[in-house]
């Protein structure tokens, strides 16, 4: 993310922080946020595999950790996020926890592979100088890099009757390209919200003798 695209993200996460503490408001979802309705989707796979590792991409509070513990998983957890007003919390409520004020395209501080990376909530802000098209772009990559297994993000939707100013809308099917160049193999989710989708690309996209994904295949015996 380019320098002062960063700085004004970091002060509007800061000051929601200093005006409502911690809530889903500070992360910029309103009183109702949500937000389990949101994990339900991108950790679908997650809580298939409750002993495995997750990076999350964004962690504000430490929300998803507590989802996910909540739901029968007992994993490997990892939080990262750019914005220390947030961390500062997210250790405060989970002590011990791995949590790192590093961007994700910062590959060269993430040196782990995790089975999941998830970024929830992270681009839905519409940035001044970069590109959101190549934030995104660029941080799918470092994602899909860092996954052993699945790659999962959720995005505001192009779809819509009204785009709240300031907010950044993607559309869907130019992200379901970006995705496909990553991974053969992509789910797109649009059927949880209205306004709001979700990719989930997945590490293996090895097909069978019969033309099927391999995972897939498999998942069927």
């Amino acid at each position: 993310m380019d320098v002062e695209d960063r700085r004004a993200y970091i002060q509007r996460y800061e000051s929601r922080l200093m005006e409502f503490g911690y809530s889903p408001e500070s992360l910029g979802w309103g009183v109702n946020g949500r937000q389990e309705i949101r994990f339900r989707v991108l950790a679908d796979y997650v809580l298939r595999s409750p002993k495995s590792s997750v990076l999350d991409v964004g962690c504000g509070f430490g929300d998803l950790y507590d989802f996910l513990i909540q739901h029968g998983w007992h994993g490997q957890y990892t939080g990262i996020d750019i914005v220390p007003g947030l961390l500062e919390i997210a250790r405060e409520r989970h002590r011990g926890l791995d949590l790192r004020e590093l961007d994700i395209t910062e590959a060269s501080g993430i040196l782990d592979r995790f089975d999941f990376v998830i970024a929830s909530g992270v681009f839905n802000a519409r940035l001044k100088v970069e590109s959101n098209e190549k934030h995104i772009s660029d941080s799918l990559q470092a994602m899909h890099q860092k996954a052993r297994i699945a790659a999962c993000a959720d995005f505001l939707s192009t779809y819509v009757d009204f785009q709240k100013p300031g907010s950044w809308h993607t559309d869907p099917l130019w992200a379901f390209e970006v995705a496909k160049h990553l991974s053969k193999r992509v789910l797109l989710r649009h059927d949880y919200m209205p306004y709001e989708f979700a990719l989930i690309l997945f590490q293996d996209d090895s097909v069978s003798e019969q033309n099927v994904f391999q995972e897939f295949e498999q998942s069927l015996s």
